[in-house]
């Protein structure tokens, strides 16, 4: 016997761990392929079995010595080669998820057709793939100090920048906005339903393995022109396995955070995260193991949680409002415990069919208290007893797949499932007769209301998905096609406590009040009051439906090609259940290559080409067909009473029509009203090349240039010519639209205005009306990321290590789906495009821009029993803009309502035509482009663990210290980038930090196996 043995113990286990994968297979399935060179292929069989789930699969040899087993779950495989009924080759093989494992046998060349390879081979480089990432496991993680969540784990892979805390724990991947990714567990889809921010999550110890894709996506994936976190769990096997694990993050342990003040430091507190608690207790009890051996087998889990919360917060507009309240939250009993499971039948050797649920749900109560930041002081209100919230977030999840292997070559999966997501929070005690207070003027007594105000309603999601797979192996082509379902239905139903939202303002002599017809002539300031009164909501949804073909043609040994094409339906109904949108996009090609250069597995070049569409975001039907009405009436007043609310109030003009400001009304448009016809979906294309080089079974490096563009921009238009509903269009294109009721129709002065029955949603007769880019004036959506990516990895006996560094550039006028230099959550509908005076001076540096990106991860075994891990970064700062709120053209067709511009106005006005007031075309302003007020500073960050494996009784045990941010930098991450609060008047919180890296923390950990 022939025997080819190898010193991989070390390699197979980081491999097995993620370290050996910088890229990743063409689609997320994983697979055992191979090849055998023999004299007579009909002899030959292999059989691929898997020891510790008794599963065996045998296959008979293609005509040209190949052989693949497709779609197969994780884990470690014995691969036998069959002659006649017996033995002839034997190997080992690690599957990991979404990857190409491979075992050749040459029979040609060995003295006796018996070949055997011992240990779980692996390989540093994989041929065979052409996708962009990162493939790593848990038990790698439990090696390493990461936190425990999706987010971090995604964090890991090059090119992916931790987002603006403001929009939750969320990751920008290659310049996108963190609206723009997609998450799967079990091939669920888990993402965000109502924005795109965030993913849905199990208890983490049930994770088995992440796929992180950055780039290069194969047609199987659509919906995402940011990135996607494929995710599988763990699964009961034939022996018995029972843990318990638990974690504590003591607030005793966590170091004290920062302060930011106002008026360039030298003023009052504007955040405040010296008093912030946090502690975190998580246990989690797991069963795993066979129902009926060899086909049926169960893993359950049930996660205990208790968590402390308490932080400061400002509770009003984010950029005007310093912190006034304190917060406690407090989620822990039985409306806190997660839980986990996993059924898995294995039918027949042919068939498999897997449950999955899990439930995340997280009752939360918060107690609000009154909050002095600038002396320290927490204290209740009138009532003597802090303001009660219940918050419910989280939800339930299920899905049921089938795995089929028809015949050798025809594979069929098939995945049905449902997410269920709520966002509810509850005001048992709220005063209505407290409405929301605000008041940004800078005076020694601001008003304050009687109660937290807010709003209250009804506000879940529901995603049902169905799928359905086939892969077919024809000769040198691996074909797969596909069909892929999903209704997103949400409900939202909000209306203000109290009836009101109040908001106090000083306007400064000359200043203006967009989007009404009132300039301040005073000669002096002038405080006036805001009331916005945002109410309405219901039901809606958007159906996303698509289908695929991809080829993987293997063209010749050293050469494969991936050629794949994706076209996307999307659809959405407001309330009413008409249709708001339908777009069916262009066929999106999916092209890329790998040549392994000189035929031995340790160089390739490859590449990729790729068009992405992102569907329209459910929080887009939202605003725009749930009945939502958004008006905003100025007042002048005299005063207030004892709940803050305004005494002697009269509209600013002196008339209450003209002192109001519509962002919407509460009649839901059809399509034709409310959709361009020239809109096209948003849309990126991007492109991929790079090199790898294993240098030798220790070491191995790769290079890629990325480049991505957004093809085609879409975001709603609210300028003149769309009133009264805002406008779907692909900025910078002509928009042709259907009117309703009172709308405009002609050009020239007077205006040519016609009145059909006022805003009834429907479509006047004989209104369609194109209006010209030109007359829009909209600029054409520009976003573009362009990176170069290097990456080392390292592996011996006892030592892991990845280092990275990424230089990127993001520019355009707009960031994406979501806006992250003024925080805006609005998916798909941000203040970006509304009118053109917002996008004057929007070209530049993107908020996610961090030019240069180090990072490094890894782990070393001092001993058999003791490991030491380590994660750090090194980051550049981001581009800091400077905000102002008036514009040099007061023309409603330029400048509407509302939106922050980048002209600051200076307070000059001449009366030069000698008619005792200042006219808009007298005033001087400042022009200050996105991105040119400088970067925040760099970020480093060293995270560092140290773990312990023993056994006590025959039972393993580990325990383990992990200690986030050692040095404790806390550089402040994101500012106050708006300069004025009104026209003229400068905010005194400018250039205040919101945010800043969080503290040195730690977290304890301890688990039993047995």
């Amino acid at each position: 016997m022939f025997t080819f043995k190898k010193s991989v113990t070390a390699i197979a286990v980081a491999a097995s761990l993620g370290m050996a994968m910088p890229v990743l297979a063409a689609n997320s399935t994983s697979n055992i392929v191979g090849t055998i060179a023999a004299q007579d292929y009909t002899k030959y069989t292999v059989v691929a079995s898997e020891p510790a789930t008794g599963y065996s699969r045998e296959i008979s040899v293609n005509s040209d010595g190949s052989y693949r087993f497709s779609q197969l779950p994780t884990g470690t495989y014995d691969i036998k080669v069959m002659k006649d009924g017996a033995v002839v080759g034997q190997d080992k093989v690690r599957v990991k998820l979404g990857s190409n494992s491979t075992s050749d046998f040459d029979f040609l060349s060995a003295s006796t057709e018996v070949i055997e390879v011992t240990g779980a081979r692996v390989s540093a480089i994989d041929v065979s793939t052409t996708d962009s990432g990162l493939v790593i496991g848990e038990i790698e993680l439990d090696r390493m100090p990461v936190a425990r969540d999706i987010t971090s784990v995604a964090l890991l892979a090059p090119g992916t920048i931790k987002g603006d805390s403001g929009f939750g724990n969320v990751a920008s991947f290659g310049g996108s906005s963190v609206a723009e990714n997609s998450c799967y567990i079990n091939g669920l889809e888990v993402t965000d339903t109502r924005q795109g921010l965030g993913c849905g999550s199990v208890p983490f110890e049930f994770y088995k393995e992440f796929q992180v894709k950055t780039g290069g996506m194969s047609a199987q994936f659509g919906r995402t022109t940011g990135g996607v976190v494929n995710a599988v769990t763990k699964s009961g096997t034939n022996e018995w396995e029972f843990s318990a694990t638990a974690t504590w993050s003591p607030d005793s342990l966590r170091e004290e955070g920062r302060i930011s003040r106002g008026d360039g430091g030298t003023g009052k507190v504007f955040r405040d995260t010296t008093r912030d608690e946090y502690d975190k207790k998580d246990f989690s009890i797991s069963a795993a193991g066979p129902i009926i051996e060899d086909t049926l087998f169960i893993y359950a889990l049930v996660n205990p949680r208790q968590v402390k919360d308490n932080f400061a917060y400002a509770n009003g507009t984010r950029r005007i409002t310093d912190v006034d309240e304190f917060r406690e939250r407090d989620s822990s009993g039985g409306d806190n415990l997660f839980w986990a499971g996993k059924l898995d039948w294995q039918i027949s050797d042919n068939h498999r069919l897997s449950y999955f649920a899990y439930s995340n749900r997280s009752d939360t109560t918060e107690e609000i208290y009154d909050y002095d930041a600038n002396t320290g002081e927490i204290s209740v209100g009138e009532s003597g007893e802090p303001e009660i919230n219940l918050r419910k977030r989280g939800g339930e999840a299920q899905s049921l797949s089938y795995t089929g292997y028809l015949t050798d070559d025809l594979t069929l999966t098939a995945m049905a499932g449902r997410i269920e997501t709520q966002y509810t929070t509850e005001k048992p005690g709220a005063d209505p007769n407290c409405p929301s207070v605000n008041d940004t003027r800078d005076v020694p007594n601001p008003y304050e209301g009687c109660g937290q105000g807010g709003s209250v309603g009804e506000d879940y999601d529901e995603n049902t998905q169905y799928r359905l797979d086939l892969e077919y192996v024809l000769g040198d082509h691996t074909i797969t096609a596909g069909l892929d379902i999903q209704k997103r239905e949400s409900t939202n139903i909000t209306e203000p406590v109290g009836g009101h939202s109040w908001t106090y303002t000083t306007l400064q002599n000359t200043g203006t009040i967009q989007g009404i017809p009132f300039t301040n002539n005073t000669g002096a300031p002038l405080d006036y009051v805001s009331d916005r009164i945002f109410v309405g909501g219901g039901g809606f949804s958007s159906d996303l439906n698509a289908y695929y073909i991809e080829d993987n043609w293997q063209i010749t040994d050293n050469l494969l090609l991936s050629i794949g094409l994706r076209k996307d339906k999307f659809e959405g109904a407001g309330i009413t259940g008409k249709t708001l949108y339908d777009f069916d996009t262009d066929v999106a090609p999916r092209l890329g290559f790998s040549w392994d250069v000189n035929g031995d597995g340790n160089t390739k070049v490859f590449g990729t080409f790729g068009t992405y569409y992102l569907p329209v975001a459910n929080n887009t039907i939202y605003r725009a067909a749930s009945g939502v009405s958004d008006v905003t009436t100025h007042y002048t007043f005299t005063g207030a009473d004892a709940s803050g609310q305004p005494t002697g109030i009269a509209p600013i003009t002196g008339d209450l029509a003209s002192s109001q400001s519509v962002t919407s009304v509460s009649t839901i448009p059809q399509k034709d009203i409310f959709v361009a016809q020239e809109a096209d979906p948003f849309a990126k294309d991007e492109y991929i090349l790079g090199w790898e080089q294993a240098v030798n079974d220790e070491f191995s490096y790769s290079v890629r240039g990325i480049y991505r563009e957004v093809t085609s921009a879409l975001d709603d238009y609210c300028g003149e010519f769309a009133y009264p509903y805002c406008l779907l269009v692909s900025p910078g294109d002509s928009a042709t639209s259907y009117k309703d009721g009172f709308y405009y129709y002609g050009y020239g002065d007077p205006r040519n205005y016609r009145d059909f029955d006022l805003y009834d949603g429907e479509p006047d007769p004989g209104s369609l009306t194109t209006i010209p880019a030109e007359d829009i004036g909209l600029p054409e959506g520009v976003n573009e990321y362009t990176a170069i990516q290097t990456k080392f990895d390292y592996r011996t006996d006892n030592f892991r290590m990845s280092f990275q560094y990424t230089w990127s550039r993001s520019v355009g006028n707009f960031e994406g789906a979501v806006k992250s230099d003024i925080v805006q959550a609005d998916a798909g509908v941000t203040q970006d495009f509304d009118f053109p005076a917002l996008m004057d001076g929007a070209y530049g540096y993107q908020a996610n821009d961090r030019r240069h990106a180090f990072k490094m991860f890894g782990s070393y075994d001092i001993n058999d029993d003791w490991t030491f891990g380590f994660n750090a970064y090194l980051m550049s700062g981001r581009p800091l803009s400077t905000f102002g709120r008036g514009y040099p053209d007061d023309n409603p067709d330029i400048y509407g309502s509302y939106g922050d511009t980048f002209y600051i106005y200076t307070g000059q006005c001449p009366d030069t035509n000698g008619d005792g007031e200042c006219q808009q075309s007298e005033k001087i302003y400042n022009f200050t482009p996105k991105g040119s007020a400088g970067r925040t500073p760099w970020l480093f960050n060293v995270d560092a663990s140290l773990t312990y494996n023993f056994s006590v009784s025959g039972v393993d045990m580990k325990a383990s210290l992990n200690v986030f941010n050692v040095l404790n930098n806390q550089e402040i991450t994101n500012t106050n980038e708006h300069y004025e609060i009104s026209e003229g008047t400068v905010s005194q919180w400018y250039g205040a930090a919101y945010d800043w890296q969080s503290p040195r923390s730690v977290r304890l950990g301890f688990e039993a196996r047995f």
